[in-house]
């Protein structure tokens, strides 16, 4: 059997890396982090004059991403372009996939497409307490933070064309293992197991 890939998505804050690595460890499942392409990939400088201008999902080139869940899904082993380690073939691999179906490079790849819904104010309270807690930020680089959100970036963060490709939502607010409880059940409802 060929494996499958269920990417996980979510705003900032909602636990997209939690789950992920939580999911593959019950799952004994391959991770894909998007975040790891970055260096070898491209995309828009600035996200903000991105979603003004065109909202364009293909201004996100990520080949070697692509490349790497279409050898995996063959179910054939390689060594990662980034970050030069083995990846494996297993049952299911976990993509932390920011834009799930939404990039077409590598929606095609995925099988079961799994969003975090979060309210926007626990997602931005999260994020500002996981970027400004164990750093030298200061007071101001919040208030400046937070005055931007307010005038340019939030839109960017209300996640309903993402939530609509979603095969599940997922409640952000419940804890991680309760998620990966709703997650197996669906898979198992699915015959995905």
């Amino acid at each position: 059997m060929l494996p499958k890939v269920i990417a996980i998505s979510g705003n900032m804050g909602a636990g997209k890396s939690t789950l992920t690595h939580a999911l593959a460890e019950v799952l004994h499942a391959t991770v894909i982090q998007w975040d790891d392409f970055d260096e070898i990939s491209k995309g828009p400088d600035d996200y903000v004059d991105w979603y003004h201008r065109s909202k364009d999902y293909n201004e996100w080139d990520y080949k070697p991403l692509a490349n790497t869940l279409k050898i995996l899904k063959s179910n054939q082993s390689l060594l990662h372009p980034a970050l030069h380690t083995t990846l494996e073939p297993t049952h299911f691999i976990i993509f932390d996939a920011p834009l799930n179906r939404l990039h077409l490079q590598t929606a095609d790849f995925i099988d079961i497409s799994i969003h975090i819904e979060l309210p926007l104010d626990i997602s931005l309270a999260r994020w500002v307490i996981r970027d400004f807690k164990s750093s030298d930020k200061t007071k101001d680089d919040l208030i400046e933070e937070l005055e931007y959100y307010l005038a340019h970036s939030r839109p960017l963060f209300i996640d309903d064309d993402i939530k609509a490709t979603a095969d599940l939502i997922v409640n952000g607010m419940l804890t991680t293992e309760l998620q990966i409880q709703e997650i197996q059940k669906y898979l198992n409802t699915n015959g995905n197991t």
